[in-house]
């Protein structure tokens, strides 16, 4: 708690946004800490900016690293509280679930794309004209 109250000491509103964010991504469990910290300091009602933009997602298994690091862009554009608490529950959640998010990726299924997929296109149809020939000559040279 002594790092979050050095954090909230800072008086230039920039600073002190962009530590805040960070202290999140580094203690991302410490959720219902923050929220008490920060409700207790004065300057905190003049803080926070009307939230605008686009909606949150609401299904936490559509939470990932992607969304978590678009809704930190997001929450330094425009620092509402309402984005902030947001920030806080998919933060808390990724971290919970990390492993089992790291699990899945694991699982799933190769995708081949890219310069891949060309190589192995390419290695068919060589295969594909080589086995053809081969049948030509074969019949060629029996039925000849």
């Amino acid at each position: 708690m002594a790092v979050l109250d050095q954090v909230l000491s800072i008086t230039d509103p920039v600073k002190l946004r962009k530590l805040l964010i960070q202290y999140v991504v580094e203690h991302p469990n410490d959720k219902q800490n923050i929220i008490n910290v920060i409700d207790k300091y004065p300057q905190s009602v003049a803080f926070w900016e009307g939230n605008i933009g686009e909606p949150f997602e609401t299904n936490p298994y559509k939470w990932s690293d992607i969304y978590y690091h678009n809704l930190q862009i997001r929450l330094m554009n425009n620092f509402s509280k309402e984005k902030f608490l947001h920030t806080l529950d998919v933060a808390e959640y990724i971290e919970k679930h990390q492993s089992e998010l790291l699990s899945e990726s694991r699982n799933e299924k190769i995708k081949l794309y890219g310069n891949t997929m060309g190589f192995i296109m390419i290695g068919g149809v060589i295969v594909f004209v080589v086995v053809v020939v081969l049948m030509v000559f074969y019949f060629k040279n029996r039925y000849a």
